[in-house]
């Protein structure tokens, strides 16, 4: 299955060919709605990368038209409402949406590439599916189950989908498509790995809002990694105060601080674990620190109540600190030392649970 899944992936790669007619210089977008409900609204093309809306049009009945001229290629969406919405590049041509298929813009070349993008990137995921029914049959023991579920994906569910990822982003190093290939490596790769593919971008990739908001990432990363000083930030309090990160780091003890949200279901699986390590170790001069990003205040105060959390927050930082650590997904916890200095980033379960047992238990 492994072999020849992948050569099937890999030479659907390079069946596309590029359009031998005259580049078009304007765009025409033609999109169906699935119903006329709604008829006589506006709507706007939302530039994705760089994060305003570019154009507008009312819809008629079920459809609706855009025309426009566009001098670089851009991600962008079509949002109708919560049901209709569409992923495209905006590009001179002759662009099809179709607002209830999400993932299938046609028309215009790059777009064809998007779609076959998306595909690829489902079949990967049916794939990874398609092993997990099949594990269920072959073993009821949920350990082995586990086991061979996690040597699939490592070696070769995650080879094959980074040969198909680099396939896409090699093809297209300066449309925006490369740039969403890239987005989709950067959970598998290294820092350093997807900086090196950052420079392989076309200048004009390379100089959107996108990628220099992950080049700066890579700088706080690098700023805020185990060994460095901690890099203080100051969140205002509801009732008018400032609290800081200093308030409660470098000051003698070893701290855990918890970058979390309400909503992220993976940070709040990760509370009984900071619970029992604060419990077994605050009397040997463990802190835990909870710092709420992303979030409405008065959703992370009802999930300290339900999740029974006893030790302190600071709430409603925004995107303050995930700038200022580099960090793009929560829950991400850091052990900061006595002085302040990173000791480890990113400690999840069991890892949380050893790195403070060493660093506690051996000073």
């Amino acid at each position: 299955m492994k072999t020849n899944f992948l050569f099937t992936l890999l030479t659907g790669l390079l069946l596309f060919t590029a359009c031998s007619e005259k580049p078009a210089t304007t765009y025409t977008i033609n999109g169906t709605i699935p119903n006329n409900s709604l008829d006589g609204q506006m709507i706007y093309i939302y530039n994705r990368d760089g994060k305003s809306n570019i154009d507008s049009t009312n819809v008629t009945g079920n459809t609706f038209t855009f025309t426009g001229k566009m001098d670089t290629p851009a991600y962008c969406q079509i949002t109708a409402s919560r049901e209709y919405y569409v992923n495209f590049i905006l590009e001179n041509g002759t662009i099809n949406l179709d607002l209830s298929k999400p993932v299938s813009p046609s028309g215009s070349p790059l777009n064809d590439e998007f779609a076959r993008f998306f595909a690829a990137q489902d079949s990967m995921s049916d794939l990874i599916d398609s092993k997990r029914q099949e594990l269920m049959k072959q073993t009821e023991d949920k350990e082995e189950r586990m086991k061979l579920q996690k040597d699939f994906f490592q070696q070769e569910w995650k080879p094959a989908y980074l040969a198909m990822l680099d396939g896409f982003f090699n093809k297209n190093l300066n449309n925006p498509i490369g740039i969403r290939a890239l987005h989709h490596m950067d959970g598998y790769l290294s820092p350093d790995q997807v900086k090196a593919k950052i420079t392989q971008l076309s200048e004009p990739m390379r100089n959107t809002p996108d990628m220099q908001d992950m080049i700066q990432r890579f700088e706080a990363i690098e700023k805020t990694a185990e060994g460095k000083p901690f890099v203080d930030f100051t969140i205002e309090t509801e009732d008018g105060s400032k609290v800081s990160l200093s308030d409660y780091v470098g000051k003698g003890k070893y701290t855990l601080v918890d970058f979390w949200a309400s909503w992220c279901g993976p940070c709040r699986a990760e509370t009984p674990v900071l619970a029992e390590v604060y419990n077994q170790y605050k009397a040997k001069g463990l802190e835990v620190l909870g710092v709420a990003v992303w979030d409405d205040q008065e959703n992370t105060k009802k999930a300290i109540e339900e999740l029974k959390i006893t030790w302190p927050q600071i709430l409603n930082a925004g995107e303050t600190p995930t700038k200022l650590y580099g960090i793009n997904g929560i829950p991400h916890i850091i052990l900061f030392g006595p002085d302040g200095t990173i000791v480890a980033r990113d400690l999840r379960g069991d890892g949380l649970k050893a790195k403070v047992k060493e660093v506690i238990e051996t000073k």
